[in-house]
């Protein structure tokens, strides 16, 4: 995901971690996580670690993510953590949509902050996902910590939708 926010914020991985190429747009619109290019909402980077599957992503939450004075809106906390827990699972080879997230908010977190975003499949029972995830910053401050339940659903639901993600996953 090369885009002119990028090139201003350094979201760079850290040693082990695989970038993911995601495209910003599936079917007839935009990511709402990814899909906007200005630099003053959200600016995310996606990586994979494959020594233990863990999905990671680097986000910058810009002016335009503000709720309290000062601070990210708990939205946006909220939507950035069910994709990347929604991602961790699509990696896995689980075609999920969500059915259930459960955030807990630990600290605020401050605008034009960078943070990583760690997420994974905690647990397959049928098609149940339960997967986790954290957001926290490279002081180690954790922001917040989720869990969600995503349902795993035929892969002929999605289409070529399905085609252009799975792809993504695997490009090198």
């Amino acid at each position: 995901m090369q885009t002119s926010a990028l090139n201003l914020i350094q979201l760079e991985g850290e040693p082990g971690w695989k970038e993911l190429d995601l495209p910003a747009s599936y079917g007839d619109g935009r990511s709402f996580v990814m899909g906007d290019n200005s630099g003053d909402r959200l600016t995310v980077r996606y990586f994979f670690r494959e020594s233990d599957n863990r999905f990671f992503a680097k986000i910058y939450f810009g002016s335009a993510t503000q709720g309290p004075p000062g601070y990210a809106h708990g939205g946006s906390i909220s939507a950035v953590l069910d994709e990347a827990m929604g991602f961790a699972a699509w990696i896995a080879g689980q075609t999920v949509v969500a059915a259930k997230l459960n955030i807990n908010y630990k600290n605020m977190l401050p605008l034009k902050t960078v943070a990583t975003i760690e997420a994974w499949v905690d647990s397959i029972k049928g098609r149940k996902i339960i997967t986790k995830s954290k957001i926290y910053d490279d002081n180690g401050t954790i922001f917040s910590k989720s869990e969600g339940l995503y349902i795993n659903i035929p892969k002929e639901r999605f289409g070529d939708i399905l085609k252009e993600k799975m792809s993504s996953f695997n490009s090198e």
